[in-house]
């Protein structure tokens, strides 16, 4: 649901800054790592304090997606603590909300179903997958990307399918897709549930079917309520906030300090 792009400020000249600027919201420093750090915590995702985001943050940033350079060495020191703070902040205030997980919301749809029609190959329809094996169902993928479908049924062993290819059933559906025609909604008479996590988008008809739940509709099922998690909020900011603090100090606290007498002197 959303991009983040990191990097060194010394990499980027006045021009790309400025350009980048008129685009995107930019942070540095300080503020930088208090933004990821809730990011990573949930604090930004719909479903508050969900936990996927941060196996995508540190799966994204592991040994095997980076080189040798100094940028990927400052970003693997920047994902061990981000992962470190993270897990402190769900430790002490995310244990309940962190065992909400998007593929947790579908269970309340799909109870009885074994059989699942999933359309969708981002990371939104990889982090369902686990959960939906894990709770004995077979999935079956669908996606327009072939060499996707190809890299996901290796990985998780499922039955895979173009969107052509698919034939209406009693079985439940999900929409985990950002984009999803009308046309393919049309398909779906059969099933016995369409649960839809598009974000901003509803479809026009599958409002008209009582088998349609929309993203927002499957967000009202969380039973931690909206008041709950206001009044938690501004405490788990206020512990991001000292965690970032504390980082600050101790690396300014390094700086020409003991260790590094010989070379000032020198």
């Amino acid at each position: 649901m959303r991009s983040v792009y990191l990097s060194d400020k010394r990499l980027l000249s006045v021009d790309s800054e400025e350009l980048i600027s008129k685009k995107y919201e930019i942070y540095f420093g300080f503020e930088a790592y208090t933004f990821l750090l809730e990011i990573v915590c949930g604090l930004h995702s719909k479903l508050f304090g969900e936990s996927e985001i941060q196996g995508q943050f540190r799966d994204r940033f592991k040994e095997s997606q980076l080189n040798n350079t100094s940028l990927s060495l400052m970003l693997q020191k920047l994902r061990d603590q981000i992962l470190e703070h993270s897990k402190i902040v769900r430790t002490t205030f995310l244990t309940g909300f962190g065992r909400q997980s998007y593929g947790s919301l579908c269970e309340k749809f799909l109870i009885g179903s074994s059989h699942i029609h999933l359309f969708g190959t981002g990371n939104l329809a990889k982090s369902l997958i686990p959960y939906l094996l894990d709770h004995h169902r077979t999935v079956v993928l669908y996606g327009r990307n072939k060499a996707r479908l190809s890299e996901l049924r290796q990985e998780f062993k499922v039955q895979t399918g173009q969107w052509e290819n698919y034939i209406s059933d009693f079985h439940p559906v999900i929409i985990a897709s950002s984009y999803y025609s009308e046309y393919m909604m049309q398909k779906h008479q059969a099933a016995s549930v369409v649960l839809d996590f598009r974000e901003n988008t509803i479809s026009e008809i599958g409002k008209k079917k009582s088998n349609y739940i929309p993203f927002s509709q499957i967000l009202a099922t969380i039973q931690n309520t909206e008041i709950k998690i206001d009044l938690l909020k501004p405490k788990v900011r206020s512990l991001i906030f000292e965690l970032t603090q504390n980082r600050e100090d101790e690396q300014t606290h390094f700086i020409n300090g003991w260790e590094d007498l010989p070379q000032v002197c020198y």
